[in-house]
């Protein structure tokens, strides 16, 4: 995957010029939330991440409500049962599209499991039979979507709900004569067995699941800050080393006009963090203009010493010689004011103030020297 291309601007602020634009099909569109919205934390991604599973559940059973029409047509109550799936179906889908969706999931439970108790209550005869026993273990469906979308935790609260409703429904409901008969030799514990163990070894599984899958999010949440961390190192470190070729450039262009015998001074860009420092070194350009005037006898050292100095700066703004070449302790001239230019420069540049003597010598033991202003 390539990074967003960036560019700085002249304001020294950092544009992306190629910001990746969240594409969703129509109906996550029409159906889910927050792939409209900016995915800034951890908690705004996983909510866009259920809604957007919950959309794609919400898909499949209304397929499965179209299946389902032909064999409505023959059957009246079905067809009740079809329009009542139909309106649960809608309201989830604008509890989900309005963002709120954890109501939109625990309404999904709830019809899953009305629909799986409906078959075994709506038997023609109104009683349990043995044949109806293996419809309780769809229930286990309603434990998945909950560890999907609900809180994790979930999955066990679904699986209990489900556990009482099943012997619930065989202790309350109706019996057949083989459902009774089987009920003597094996009992209740025996018969709801099969789906109590189903629903408590997939609670275990999905919760397990879902919080790796929230370890997995989290994981990739924390890399994903620590390349925008870095990016951001990046295009600071790119953008102070556009200000200091632009310092070493103007200190450059400033000594060459010196060297050619008038005033030269830095002119920096308004915006320049170095605006301070460059007005301290055309001071000191200033006073190495009149001294280089009042000192004409010493004008072949001098212009030796700024030369040399001007040599250095090339090859530093170049990469050819490190910022360490401008040290006070090896960069010597014996040109007091071009010494000083050279260890202010040297401590600018490493952004560092120069400490009280550190390298310097007193001005005014330089022959000529006319002071400060």
């Amino acid at each position: 995957m390539q990074e967003p291309e960036t560019r700085l601007n002249g304001s020294s602020q950092i544009e992306n010029l190629d910001a990746p634009s969240r594409r969703v099909n129509w109906w996550l569109r029409m159906t889910g939330s927050g792939w409209d919205t900016p995915q800034e934390t951890v908690e705004q991604r996983e909510k866009t991440r259920r809604s957007t599973l919950l959309s794609w559940i919400l898909l499949g059973e209304v397929i499965a409500l179209v299946l389902f029409i032909p064999a409505a047509l023959t059957n009246t109550p079905t067809i009740f049962s079809l329009a009542g799936a139909a309106v649960g179906l809608f309201v989830t889908v604008f509890l989900n599209r309005k963002g709120f969706v954890t109501a939109a999931g625990a309404l999904m439970i709830f019809f899953i499991i009305a629909a799986t108790m409906g078959v075994v209550i709506g038997s023609p005869d109104g009683q349990i039979h043995l044949v109806y026993l293996p419809a309780y273990d769809f229930l286990v469906v309603s434990v998945i979507v909950g560890a999907a979308i609900l809180p994790r935790s979930s999955a066990f609260i679904i699986a209990g709900i489900d556990i009482c409703i099943i012997y619930a429904d065989l202790m309350l409901q109706g019996k057949s004569k083989d459902l009774v008969d089987a009920l003597h030799v094996y009992g209740i514990p025996t018969l709801a067995g099969r789906p109590v163990v189903i629903l408590v070894m997939t609670a275990v599984i999905a919760f397990l699941w879902a919080r790796g899958m929230d370890q997995a999010v989290w994981r990739a949440d924390r890399a994903e800050e620590l390349r925008a961390v870095e990016r951001q190192f990046t295009q600071a470190e790119a953008e102070r080393s556009v200000r200091v070729e632009e310092f070493v450039q103007e200190t450059i262009n400033a000594i060459s006009v010196l060297a050619n015998g008038q005033e030269g001074l830095m002119l920096l860009p308004p915006n320049h963090p170095w605006q301070q420092q460059a007005a301290f070194i055309n001071n000191q350009f200033k006073q190495f203009h009149k001294l280089k005037q009042a000192n004409r006898g010493n004008n072949e050292q001098i212009s030796f010493a700024a030369e040399a100095l001007l040599r250095l700066l090339q090859r530093i703004a170049s990469g050819q010689a490190p910022v360490n070449a401008l040290n006070p302790q090896q960069f010597v001239t014996r040109v007091a004011i071009v010494d000083e230019i050279a260890k202010y420069l040297y401590f600018f540049l490493q952004s560092r103030q120069p400490s009280p003597g550190t390298g310097s010598r007193p001005l005014r033991n330089v022959p000529g020297h006319m002071g400060t202003d």
